[in-house]
């Protein structure tokens, strides 16, 4: 049997990164095709949603230029289907723990 992934279950594994990088400014989480299944980005932030999402698909090609934020990617899943990207303010920190915390997830 198949299990359906929710809203809340994916709002609160970004919401669990957040909270382990204090430095976090938005995030979004993807299919491989590009389209956002989570996201949490400020109002008013320079960067939308869809840049955020083809920043997370895209290999060569970089959407976001903005040399104060540093980019993160990650594939959630084994098959590569699912993809997380986060931008942080300053230098990226505890990359340990971002890999605890993707592999203590199993909605992937």
């Amino acid at each position: 049997m198949v299990s359906i992934l929710s809203e809340q279950d994916v709002n609160y594994f970004l919401k669990e990164i957040e909270n382990n990088f204090p430095n976090f400014v938005a995030g979004v989480i993807t299919d491989r095709h590009g389209f956002p299944l989570a996201s949490k980005i400020p109002e008013n932030f320079h960067i939308n949603e869809t840049e955020l999402a083809l920043s997370a698909i895209s290999g060569e090609k970089d959407f976001i230029n903005d040399s104060k934020l540093i980019k993160v990617k990650r594939n959630l899943d084994k098959a590569k289907n699912i993809k997380l990207l986060f931008l942080l303010k300053s230098k990226a920190e505890n990359l340990k723990n971002l890999k605890k915390i993707i592999e203590r997830q199993n909605f992937f």
